[in-house]
């Protein structure tokens, strides 16, 4: 066809009207693949957490083309982990990943795992959560309409005092603690007589610079990076609590998404969580080094004072273990190789 002056005018408005009706079409249907996943979550920007969470962003991003986006909101940024979890359950943000202790909250199978001195080490902790009682875990979840992707990790919690180096459980009595918000914690902490505060964690510090607590338990790697080893210096190895932290998505949202894309998202999240886990153990020793290279101190406990830490657990586990799932908590204890407590609640 040979365009002529007369013609083009006829063009521009087929021209015209095709951009029109195009205007006219959602952005949403001329991006139907675009996947966007606004991920949420309370640790500081480059803690071991974070930075495995932006390299799931990056192999999502690379493996998608860009089409799978993910925002990563570290810091609090989005709110604290309940209200993070509650945001994901409601699907106005589609990730997060909060400390076990908050996920007993949407289903209290989950309180098993803020019995203390559980795992002796973070092996054992791997294996036992991706096993088939992880497995069972997480299908647990999926009634409130979230779905677990994979296990992370806190690691183990710890203690940091203001006024003095705590050896003994004895040395506890009347120490006002922060906590998390979790019933058990609070409860184990009471059992030694301490004194459990619960502190939402952007106020941690402040609250250790007043004197509403003198102390805080969280791993190594979060008390230094949050700068709270800077009100309270003394620092304990005392590995009461291993601190899991279920990668959650919302399960509508998730469901929503093509095979190919839940298959691309479930394994970016694998992958996330092994690059997690080869960071956290050298990345906990850096965190100690630096404590002690800004001039506070870090004790490791002998064998016999980790014993009556473990001892001072007896009656906590007495108390308690008939007021949640008590089969699970025995299959946990088990498959961790802890017969200590196996026979306390036998």
């Amino acid at each position: 066809m040979m365009i002529t002056k007369r013609s083009i005018p006829g063009l521009v408005t087929s021209a015209l009207l095709v951009l029109s009706c195009t205007a006219l079409i959602p952005s949403s249907a001329l991006a139907a693949d675009a996947v966007k996943i606004k991920f949420g979550h309370v640790i500081p920007t480059g803690d071991t957490q974070d930075v495995a969470y932006r390299y799931f962003a990056d192999i999502l991003k690379d493996r998608s083309d860009g089409r799978i986006q993910v925002e990563t909101y570290p810091d609090s940024q989005l709110g604290g982990e309940r209200e993070l979890v509650e945001a994901v359950q409601a699907g106005t943000i589609e990730m997060t990943a909060p400390s076990v202790g908050v996920v007993a909250n949407f289903d209290p199978v989950f309180e098993v795992f803020d019995f203390p001195f559980i795992f002796k080490d973070a092996a054992t902790a791997y294996r036992v959560v991706d096993s088939d009682i992880g497995t069972e875990l997480a299908q647990k979840l999926e009634k409130s309409d979230l779905k677990l992707l994979g296990w992370g990790e806190n690691g183990f919690r710890n203690l940091a005092m203001k006024n003095e180096t705590v050896r003994t459980p004895d040395q506890m009595k009347g120490q006002k603690l922060r906590t998390m918000q979790v019933p058990l914690h609070i409860a184990y902490w009471k059992s030694v007589g301490a004194a459990p505060t619960p502190v939402s964690f952007p106020e941690v510090f402040s609250a250790l610079q007043q004197g509403v607590v003198v102390g805080v338990e969280n791993p190594f790697e979060l008390l230094y990076s949050a700068k709270l080893t800077e009100p309270a210096k003394y620092l304990t190895v005392t590995n009461h609590i291993y601190d899991p932290e279920p990668i959650l998505i919302n399960k509508g949202f998730f469901d929503s998404l093509s095979a190919d894309d839940q298959a691309l998202i479930t394994q970016a999240a694998d992958e996330m969580v092994q690059k997690l886990r080869s960071l956290k153990a050298e990345a906990t020793e850096q965190a100690i080094k630096n404590i002690e290279a800004q001039g506070g101190t870090v004790t490791a406990l002998t064998d016999a004072e980790h014993q009556l830490w473990v001892e001072s657990a007896v009656p906590f586990y007495k108390e308690y273990s008939s007021k949640v799932d008590t089969a699970m908590l025995k299959r946990l204890l088990e498959a961790a190789d802890n017969p200590r407590f196996v026979e306390v609640i036998d």
